[in-house]
């Protein structure tokens, strides 16, 4: 059996190629190594992540989270209950209050406590869309 010029050349393209899909098999089960090791790397990091919180959970002060918690529920019934009378009051005319949230450092700098309304307030807080006076169009101040 004799090789021809063509059978030759169609060997060495085989082969060509075969080292091609090699060479690139090789750098894809690379990249898939690569990305297993980064993978088992983040579930460690956060494993610790997680063993931490539950330290700072466990060592946290319950006891301080409690009450404040305890202290935002009583303020949050005391607001449903004015809320339930509200609405079950038969009486059209009765003002509402309006309830301004208040800012956690308001609340340490004045020591009022959560729920607390202020008892004098500016006459525009009331009305919460002041009249303003009418503007100009654009055309207007050109001309």
């Amino acid at each position: 059996m004799s090789v021809t010029p063509a059978s030759a050349a169609t060997t060495a393209g085989d082969s060509s190629l075969s080292l091609r899909l090699s060479a690139q098999l090789e750098a894809l089960s690379q990249v898939g190594e690569a990305l297993t090791f980064r993978l088992l790397e983040l579930e460690e990091r956060l494993s610790k992540v997680e063993q931490h919180l539950m330290e700072l959970d466990q060592g946290s002060g319950a006891d301080a989270h409690s009450s404040d918690t305890a202290e935002m529920l009583a303020v949050t019934e005391e607001r449903i209950s004015r809320l339930e009378d509200l609405l079950n009051d038969s009486h059209q005319g009765q003002r509402l209050n309006l309830v301004h949230p208040i800012a956690a450092a308001e609340h340490q700098q004045t020591g009022s406590p959560i729920g607390a309304v202020p008892v004098e307030e500016p006459e525009m807080e009331l009305d919460p869309f002041p009249e303003e006076e009418e503007q100009p169009f654009m055309d207007e101040l050109i001309a």
